[in-house]
């Protein structure tokens, strides 16, 4: 499959690093100081994982790209809980509008019905963002998830579940706690989330492909059901990773990126390692080695839905690395980001391979003719 977005071996520059509001300038891995066959060798390591599409960019310059036959770069696909980081930032531009005040108002400035209640009137809006509302959610089988979507009005629904913890004393993941910073910012603003995020976020990165769903009272969904291409899921992790810059205006603020990034919330992860959560971004430290000459341990910080959806931001290498999935392997994104990883060999421009970058194309078409899985 030719992918429009793909590197050729023409674009053997080294672009400046520009944000692509009207589609990403491209280049060869080498030209970015990457290798080639290890990005080929990655595409096939992960054929059958039930990876849908990867893109890796560097430098502000699309790199690489696989996809299934019938997904395209530059087609919106299902975002899951992505969904969130896209809440978090929104709320942070709302922050900057002064449409709301601090992360520190309480809940119940915009639900008058919570003040009677000991818990819930002690909510605030970093409870939620942080899945810290202390609000009763069974994930169980997706149970409480699975009863809002049944609920006649999605809200009540969450408001209505009991307080179980003191706010921000325990950590739960919450669906509802998203859902009801839609419904907040649909209050400040005057607008669904889905309109506030076009105006403020999706037609200033030239994101024009899109789509969003909501509840029963036309309340866009907090949670999940936002469609990306790969290619504007890139957009969003290179507006983090630029501080919330993009062509010269500031679209969200570095300070709210950087508060997003905290570490609210400690996590011990199945494969043995530790990450931590913030308002709605996930952040972690990885292993040494994983790149050549690398003695210290990266940071990164991703966006992350079900299945192996990931926005990955590896600031200390100036990457992005998008990808979505269908795969019950909780382990398999960051497995992938590994093998990327190791692609990287230099901050600099790297001698062309002819060879090496034809064994990418070859493995881009197996990958592309690859059951979807």
């Amino acid at each position: 499959m030719t992918s429009p977005l793909q590197s050729s071996m023409e674009a053997t520059s080294r672009p400046s690093a520009q944000r692509p509001t009207h589609g990403w300038p491209t280049s060869t891995p080498e030209a970015q100081g990457l290798y080639s066959a290890t990005l080929a060798k990655t595409f096939d390591v992960f054929l059958d994982y039930g990876v849908h599409s990867i893109a890796v960019i560097r430098n502000g310059v699309w790199v690489a790209d696989a996809c299934k036959e019938g997904i395209e770069p530059t087609i919106p696909q299902d975002m899951k809980s992505v969904t969130k980081s896209v809440t978090s930032a929104l709320i942070g531009i709302a922050l900057k509008e002064g449409k709301l005040k601090s992360p520190d108002q309480r809940l119940a400035t915009f639900f008058p019905e919570l003040e009677n209640d000991p818990l819930k009137s002690k909510i605030q809006l970093k409870h939620l963002l942080s899945m810290t509302s202390g609000l009763s959610w069974d994930n169980d089988q997706e149970l409480s998830s699975n009863e809002m979507m049944q609920a006649p009005d999605w809200v009540a629904y969450i408001l209505n579940r009991p307080a179980q913890h003191e706010p921000g004393a325990v950590f739960n993941y919450s669906n509802g706690d998203a859902h009801l910073l839609s419904a907040v910012i649909g209050q400040v603003t005057g607008m669904t989330l889905f309109d506030y995020a076009k105006s403020r976020l999706f037609e200033p990165l030239g994101i024009t492909n899109v789509n969003w769903s909501h509840d029963h009272q036309g309340i866009t969904i907090g949670a999940w059901a936002l469609a990306l291409s790969l290619a504007d899921m890139a957009k969003l992790g290179s507006l983090y990773l630029n501080d919330g810059q993009w062509e010269g205006m500031s679209i969200i603020p570095q300070s709210w990126i950087r508060t997003s990034f905290m570490k609210r919330v400690t996590l011990n992860y199945s494969n043995g390692t530790q990450g931590s959560y913030g308002y709605y971004w996930w952040t972690k430290s990885l292993a040494k080695g994983l790149n050549k000459g690398s003695r210290k341990e990266l940071d990164i910080f991703y966006a992350s839905g079900s299945g192996g959806r990931r926005i990955f931001g590896i600031p200390e290498l100036k990457m992005i690395v998008a990808l979505t999935a269908n795969s019950g392997d909780v382990d398999m994104p960051e497995s992938l980001l590994h093998h990327v990883l190791q692609a990287v060999r230099s901050n600099k421009q790297l001698s062309e391979n002819s060879l090496a970058f034809e064994q990418l194309q070859q493995a881009i078409q197996r990958f592309a003719a690859a059951p979807l899985g």
